[in-house]
């Protein structure tokens, strides 16, 4: 997946690039709903503190479904909310960009970054690598779209977490996602009597992680040390991964600028010099493509299942020409482990004095 920033950044770009764009008049916290929109299904995963959890959710929508999960969602939306200028219409409109940039991006960061797999102790060194990726990719893009390091673009703010706006439409939030999971995902939630509170513990949860891990607290200069010193190694480190660094490793390559070429993690035989910036602007297309899909639909212009079609029911992370998940089977990870080793011991050594 791509991380908060660059689903911002590229969700922004699509609504100004499609035909509908945003609406001048929108009232007060329509754009934090729609970057928080933005972050897709991805709020399930920070959903790990509230019980019951909706964590599995966030695994099916991005394995398969999701053209019917925002077909879903979007039907749910009443008339008189569909467009920019609603809370519950300004998140769908940001829903709708996320699969574009997660199946732009996606590839590019699990060939770099690798993975976990539990029967082989060699592979225990990728831990925490693919989310350290996705932020040092954010803090490329950041710098190229804005010129500005984390620490100074106010995250968990744009995304409403700790605002007056949080909470305030949750009620409509959680019907759109009920209508959709229930529309991609019949079996799942026809046997989950507790859907909606699910919904709106990950919300929750979503809005806490967003405040823990907000750039301008967690350099090292600010609590962030002291709190990451006071765990223990590998639990230090595991947060090390989730929160910003302040800038990028010397000599790293994350966004590769210089063009080398990698294979799909696939192992499938495609190839590409494709920069990140490239699969940004290729999964910008896309998401501008589906937020013009949703206003179609909202106007009468396309059914509910030309607009799941349109989306693309495949998954959001490895997949072949139609769509079908395919598993990961090769990579060529960064130093990514060496920098979060790096990372963690900079922010013990700022938090202990006399160390």
């Amino acid at each position: 997946m791509a991380a908060q920033i660059s689903h911002i950044i590229a969700g922004e770009e699509a609504l100004d690039l499609a035909s509908g764009g945003a609406d001048p008049g929108s009232p007060e916290g329509a754009a934090a709903f729609f970057r928080l929109g933005c972050q897709g299904p991805d709020i399930f995963y920070h959903n790990r503190r509230t019980m019951p959890s909706g964590l599995h959710y966030g695994a099916l929508a991005h394995r398969r479904g999701f053209g019917s999960l925002l077909a879903g969602a979007a039907a749910s939306i009443p008339a008189a909310e569909r467009g920019y200028g609603s809370p519950s219409g300004a998140y769908l409109l940001g829903l709708a960009t996320h699969a574009a940039i997660d199946r732009a991006t996606h590839p590019f960061i699990i060939y770099f970054s690798g993975w976990v797999v539990p029967s082989d102790p060699d592979t225990a060194r990728f831990r925490g690598c693919h989310p350290f990726l996705e932020r040092l990719l954010d803090i490329g893009l950041l710098e190229r779209r804005l010129g500005i390091p984390p620490r100074d673009y106010g995250l968990a703010e744009r995304l409403g977490a700790g605002s007056s706006i949080e909470d305030a439409s949750d009620g409509g939030l959680v019907a759109a996602w009920s209508a959709g999971l229930r529309a991609a995902y019949p079996r799942a939630t026809g046997a989950d009597p507790s859907l909606e509170v699910r919904i709106a513990n990950a919300l929750a949860d979503a809005r806490n992680f967003f405040k823990v891990t907000e750039p301008a607290a967690t350099v090292r200069h600010g609590f962030g040390g002291d709190w990451i010193g006071r765990l223990g190694r590998e639990e230090g480190k595991r947060l090390v991964s989730l929160v910003y660094p302040e800038r990028i490793p010397e000599g790293m390559d994350p966004m590769n600028l210089a063009g080398a070429e990698w294979e799909h993690p696939s192992g499938d035989g495609r190839r590409s010099r494709a920069s990140y910036l490239d699969l940004i602007e290729e999964g910008v297309g896309e998401a501008a493509r589906a937020i013009d899909l949703v206003l179609d639909y909202w106007k009468g212009r396309l059914s509910s299942p030309a607009l799941a079609r349109g989306i693309g029911e495949g998954g959001l992370a490895l997949r072949d020409a139609g769509g079908a998940v395919l598993s990961p089977k090769i990579c060529r990870p960064l130093a990514l482990s060496e920098a979060i080793e790096a990372e963690y011991a900079a922010h013990v050594d700022l938090s202990s004095p006399g160390r």
